[in-house]
């Protein structure tokens, strides 16, 4: 975590920095956890448009080709549809985030995701070394006790 002196409003806080490449980021401000949920604002600089022309009448259609549909997103995986070693939930909470993708390298101890429990944020680690074979949870689900939550083989 990376440490900041903040300035708010006159007052200084001593704030801890967590990992800012996903949302919610995890900080300490004087000692005490937190989740900040960060969401770009964008300014509108230009005044809006004026209301285009109508538009010319359509033209003969053109000859269609097929374009491939893209696929949704998969569903995560069930557990046992891979082998490998399976990391599971210590405790009932709810997934605040995934770290990892099926493909990823990552050895004993990283962290896979995190979970909150007893509103408290617990990242949860990877109990062996290997390649990310399946990920069965997303952000936002409620897991129990032994839910599994990522295989690595």
């Amino acid at each position: 975590m990376a440490k900041y002196h903040v300035i708010v409003n006159g007052k200084q806080y001593v704030v801890e920095v967590g990992d800012v490449t996903t949302s919610p980021i995890q900080v300490v401000v004087n000692g005490e956890p937190k989740t900040v949920t960060i969401e770009e604002v964008t300014i509108a600089s230009a005044p809006p448009p004026s209301p285009a022309p109508p538009a010319p009448p359509p033209a003969a259609p053109a000859p269609q080709t097929k374009e491939p549909v893209p696929e949704p997103p998969s569903a995560p995986a069930p557990a046992g549809a891979v082998e490998g070693e399976v990391v599971v939930a210590p405790m009932p909470g709810k997934v605040l985030s995934v770290r990892v993708q099926v493909g990823d390298r990552v050895s004993e101890g990283d962290t896979v995701c995190t979970l909150e429990a007893m509103k408290m944020e617990m990242p949860i680690s990877s109990t062996t070394t290997g390649t990310v074979k399946a990920v069965h949870v997303q952000p936002g689900v409620n897991v129990s006790h032994d839910d599994p939550l990522v295989t690595i083989g």
